[in-house]
């Protein structure tokens, strides 16, 4: 299935104006409201601005030991923990100490029904991105990974407590040597982590690791509190099935299954577009109507039955609109192809 990058609204100009954001909305400088389904590329797991992480970021008392114990204990086997200034830096850090540890240099992504990308000789660390996956699909590159002696990373940037409260891991019951989280710790403020077996986080390199912002450790230490006494990725994960069975039933009564379809794991409904040009409509149509999309529709505690209703409304009127488009522009005997739209990195 092929891939498109993900449009993302331009910078607001130094000094110029800035969206305020509070809970799951989000205010331009005149006033004017938008419902939020990106939040922050699916990080605001929370809501933004949620209060008890601003609270403790104010507070400032937390420190690098309280956010890697709250880590730690909301992961099975209670890993070894260590952080870094950005998300973008926690991937490369984990590869990296797998290489030392096994001698060997190369990394390679495992795909369900592909395996090891490129085979599995002579492998250093086999990446896995959880979201969507199955446990059976989990097990099959825990055993990849073993029989190849490479070390399993779990790439959990998205599917960390997303899916469920304790991680893909925690889900699925395959243990990965090393995981790496990003900003969704810390409820969208700049952050990543590499968690695992103590052998290899000793065998990560400090000059890979940037310390990280006093605010984000904080924000982690509050953010991870919270969740693990909050119901939160059960909650995103009902509303996000509720979603795409009433985006299917919709599809499906007004014909629209070949050009529109929501995907994916339920946490993160992924749109898929049966024609390229679909995507413009379905970016200006959401954003006439008060939406902020970008590509999945990123769920967080924030989001109720209220703003479903509001998405599902839009869909309404949205899935007829791809139906004429795409049935003046296409024969009957040409297939119409799938494109992800899921942000790059984020897959």
């Amino acid at each position: 299935m092929g891939r498109v990058a993900f449009l993302v609204s331009p910078p607001a100009p130094r000094g110029g104006p800035r969206l305020r954001a509070q809970g799951c909305r989000l205010w331009d400088a005149d006033g004017a409201e938008r419902l939020d389904f990106d939040m922050v590329g699916a990080a605001a797991l929370l809501g933004h601005a949620h209060p008890g992480v601003e609270a403790a970021v104010a507070d400032n008392r937390a420190t690098l030991h309280d956010a890697q114990a709250a880590l730690s204990a909301m992961l099975p086997r209670a890993p070894r923990v260590r952080f870094t200034a950005d998300e973008a830096q926690a991937l490369p850090a984990a590869i990296d100490a797998a290489r030392r540890a096994t001698g060997r240099h190369r990394a390679a992504v495992w795909e369900s029904g592909a395996g090891v990308f490129g085979g599995a000789g002579d492998v250093a660390a086999i990446i896995v991105d959880p979201l969507g996956a199955s446990p059976a699909d989990l097990i099959t590159a825990r055993r990849d990974a073993d029989a190849c002696g490479s070390v399993l990373i779990f790439d959990e940037g998205l599917s960390g407590f997303r899916t469920h409260e304790r991680g893909a891991q925690g889900l699925s019951g395959v243990a990965p040597d090393l995981a790496v989280f990003g900003a969704q710790i810390a409820n969208g403020r700049p952050l990543g982590a590499v968690a695992g077996r103590p052998d290899l986080i000793a065998a990560l390199d400090e000059n890979d690791l940037p310390p990280p912002r006093p605010d984000a450790i904080a924000a982690a230490t509050a953010t991870l509190t919270l969740l693990a006494r909050t119901p939160v990725a059960a909650r995103i994960g009902v509303l996000g099935a509720e979603l795409q069975a009433e985006v299917a039933r919709l599809a499906d009564t007004c014909t629209a299954g070949r050009s529109f379809a929501l995907a994916g794991d339920p946490s993160l409904p992924t749109p898929l577009f049966g024609a390229p040009w679909l995507e413009g409509l379905w970016l200006r149509e959401m954003a006439a109507r008060g939406l902020n999309v970008v590509g999945p529709h990123a769920l967080s505690a924030a989001h109720g039955e209220a703003e479903l209703a509001r998405l599902i409304a839009a869909y309404v009127r949205i899935l007829p609109m791809m139906v004429d488009e795409v049935r003046p522009r296409t024969s009957a005997d040409r297939g119409l192809f799938l494109l992800s739209v899921c942000p790059e990195g984020l897959a």
